[in-house]
């Protein structure tokens, strides 16, 4: 799934009032999080705060000016248990760098109730000269550099590590093996 957004802050000085979501996508949390991506993307922050947004922030006006770093978010469902999402996401900052997360999002009652992305990796601007991508063979090599999992544009990425062509070259095991 790949999610694009412009962000540009916007100033309210209240949280928008709650926003009712179907019941199909309170059912599938899935829904949930397109929803939510397609809220933030058409900068409506009013509804990707009753989505979930209140999970990422303290408050409204933290919310959407966290937003105005963001150019562009590429998420990837991983796998599905119950309300619990795993996921791998690539967002691209408005430099031109990126930063890569993955965790999980859990999604009850028709929002996003809480998350654990982590950082995993970042680029540079593309305006910054880079060094040298680093060449793997094998993933046995990337693991023992430490720099699993290599997401698609990122250093090191090939598409011989990407056994299933989703933009994740030597992922994690999935949680719980």
């Amino acid at each position: 799934m790949t999610r694009t957004e412009t962000a540009t802050a916007t100033e309210t000085s209240t949280p928008p009032p709650p926003v009712a979501t179907s019941s199909a996508a309170a059912a599938d949390p899935v829904r949930v999080l397109d929803a939510y991506f397609d809220a933030v993307n058409a900068r409506d922050y009013a509804r990707a705060w009753a989505l979930g947004g209140r999970t990422f922030a303290a408050t409204y006006e933290q919310f959407v000016a966290d937003h105005a770093t963001k150019a562009h978010y590429e998420l990837t469902v991983l796998g599905i248990g119950g309300g619990v999402v795993r996921a791998a996401m690539d967002v691209t900052q408005t430099d031109g760098s990126h930063r890569y997360y993955e965790g999980t999002y859990t999604v009850l009652g028709g929002a996003i109730a809480g998350t654990t992305m982590r950082e995993v990796g970042r680029s540079v601007p593309s305006t910054v000269p880079t060094q040298a991508s680093p060449k793997y063979s094998n993933c046995d090599e990337v693991r023992a550099a430490g720099a699993a999992p290599i997401f698609r544009g990122q250093p090191g990425y090939g598409g011989h590590l990407d056994r299933d062509g989703d933009g994740i070259a030597c992922e994690l095991p999935p949680v719980g093996e």
